[in-house]
């Protein structure tokens, strides 16, 4: 492989006999020009990596060669040598006015040709790499700016969608406070059932598009922090960037579909919360409270003969909210009459206790109550068993039920007496109801 491709101009047969020779064990590529006006011929299809150009020629001498060189565009970059018998000072000052970077004097010593050639071919090494580097770098300056330009204008989006978000948010927040207090008066309401049909079944809805816009705006800040970050480190590209976008619009028309969707069902239908009054909560021993309960549904369970049985141990004792307790078993007795006994007679309630003794924990008891509320009822359908604690769900709507009953003693368990329900049931063979409870209801 050439180490470089050498011009030599001269117009003396012998000066350029020898420098190619020498020039050629070297190892350089030679070509050779024996008058001033043959080098632009010479150089018209493959530029020389340097040129080694004598003063004195005939017909077009060194300096206006190495102008002409200069001039061009195409040339101007290549090093030029000059190699002459004139020595004085101001034949050098002239060959480096006109663009020389080199004056050798004859007869010259190899080794200084040498020299001087392998110089000035890593110097023009050094700059062929340098004009790369700086039209690389000048590219990536202008990619850039255009990248940062239409990063600051999707920024100004962003901002713009986030603050909509923002603003929906707060709408959201506003209307699940006001169904909150809405939940509250509808639990303390004696007459429920004037809900009436228009809010049936409805009010689960509302969960899908308020958990889809939470889900996709936390999706949506996720991924400006991880693109902010990729801005800071300059490790965008256009490719993230086009990505990013592309997310941003879809995840927001996606947002403000769900909780305008949200927004439109709050204003229509209402929920039902946990009993928050004020009242403190008392010491009870459990069985005679129960007892009181099923004395106070007397009438009621006259009216079709039905029996109700308790099992508790005497001695029990809990620290709980009575009118809580009340509610649950007057809603499950009700429930049971309603529906498990609908069109029929002598149906058997079965309340059975079991108490659980354990350690406190953290100031968290431990010991806890398993309260089976058993009806031999029609038992619940198999397709609404799994949603029976969501509100307004009922197979007998048009007998005047709202399907709130059970999500009400499912809040008051949840809730108000920190405890847990599950329901069990096969149609035809009646309900089995499990609420756990804790002995010692804590404030909070």
């Amino acid at each position: 492989m050439s180490k470089g491709d050498i011009l030599v101009v001269d117009d003396i047969p012998d000066n350029l006999r020898l420098l190619a020779s020498i020039l050629t064990k070297q190892g350089y590529k030679v070509r050779l020009a024996p008058s001033g006006t043959l080098v632009f011929m010479s150089i018209q299809s493959t530029k020389p990596d340097l040129i080694l150009l004598d003063i004195k020629m005939p017909d077009m001498d060194g300096y206006e060669v190495c102008k002409q060189l200069k001039v061009d565009e195409q040339t101007r970059d290549i090093p030029v040598i000059f190699l002459s018998a004139l020595h004085e000072a101001i034949d050098k000052v002239k060959a480096f006015t006109v663009g020389g970077v080199d004056y050798i004097t004859k007869p010259f010593q190899t080794e200084e040709v040498l020299a001087r050639i392998e110089t000035h071919l890593a110097l023009r090494l050094l700059q062929k790499r340098l004009q790369k580097n700086n039209k690389q770098l000048q590219y990536e300056i202008a990619e850039r700016k255009q990248t940062e330009e239409v990063l600051r204008h999707e920024i100004t989006e962003r901002k713009q969608v986030e603050e909509i978000l923002r603003q929906r948010n707060e709408e959201l927040a506003n209307t699940l406070q006001q169904l909150k207090t809405t939940q509250q008066q509808l639990v303390e309401a004696e007459k429920i059932a004037a809900l009436g049909n228009l809010v049936a079944g409805v009010a689960h809805e509302i969960n899908t598009p308020v958990g889809i816009g939470m889900t996709m705006t936390s999706h949506l800040d996720t991924l400006t922090q991880e693109f902010t970050e990729l801005y800071k480190n300059g490790s965008m590209t256009r490719k993230k960037l086009e990505k990013y976008l592309n997310t941003v619009q879809q995840s927001s028309v996606l947002i403000f579909r769900n909780l305008t969707r949200a927004a439109e069902l709050t204003k229509t239908f209402k929920q039902i919360a946990v009993d928050r009054s004020s009242e403190q909560p008392g010491t009870l021993m459990l069985k005679e409270y129960l007892s009181d309960i099923v004395n106070n549904l007397e009438p009621v369970l006259k009216r079709a003969q039905h029996q109700i049985s308790i099992v508790c141990d005497d001695k029990i004792k809990v620290t709980t909210y009575p009118s809580a307790l009340f509610q649950i078993i007057t809603n499950l007795v009700m429930n049971s009459i309603q529906h498990g006994f609908k069109d029929r007679l002598n149906g058997i309630i079965r309340i059975e206790v079991t108490y659980h003794s354990g350690k406190f924990v953290e100031k968290v008891p431990n010991k806890r109550i398993t309260l089976h509320y058993f009806d031999d009822g029609n038992g619940i359908e198999a397709g609404i068993i799994n949603n029976i604690f969501e509100p307004f769900v009922t197979t007998n709507r048009q007998w005047g039920s709202t399907g709130l009953g059970l999500h009400i003693v499912y809040n008051l368990v949840t809730y108000k007496l920190k405890g847990s329900i599950d329901c069990e049931s096969i149609e035809g063979q009646g309900t089995d109801f499990v609420i756990s409870l804790p002995i010692l209801v804590v404030d909070n």
